[in-house]
């Protein structure tokens, strides 16, 4: 629960997202390479994406690797993150590990 409070602080208090992701564990050149993904999206985007890979207790390398594999990710709305990472919690993902044989494709964006 402090994760969102600090992305909160983050944005309000104008510090940029790189400051941001720094106090969300992010190291510098982490923050970097988070930024450079999806440039043409907003900081929001990529701060909860993170966000909601971090409350599933994977560490910010995890994350960003994640993030880096899987950009579409970053393009889903807050709400549809938030709604994934459950399911996730549901299935049993503990700091970062899924259960034996829970389902696959839970963080995939739906195919059409």
């Amino acid at each position: 629960r402090a994760l969102p409070a600090l992305l909160r602080l983050g944005l309000r208090c104008g510090c940029g997202e790189a400051a941001a992701l720094r106090a969300m564990g992010f190291s510098e050149e982490q923050a970097r390479r988070l930024r450079e993904l999806q440039p043409s999206l907003g900081p929001p985007s990529r701060q909860e994406a993170a966000t909601q890979l971090l409350l599933l207790g994977l560490s910010a390398e995890a994350a960003l690797e994640l993030l880096e594999r899987s950009p579409a990710l970053l393009r889903l709305p807050a709400e549809r993150l938030r709604e994934r990472a459950g399911e996730l919690r549901r299935l049993g993902l503990d700091g970062g590990r899924a259960a034996a044989g829970a389902g696959s494709g839970v963080g995939e964006t739906p195919r059409r």
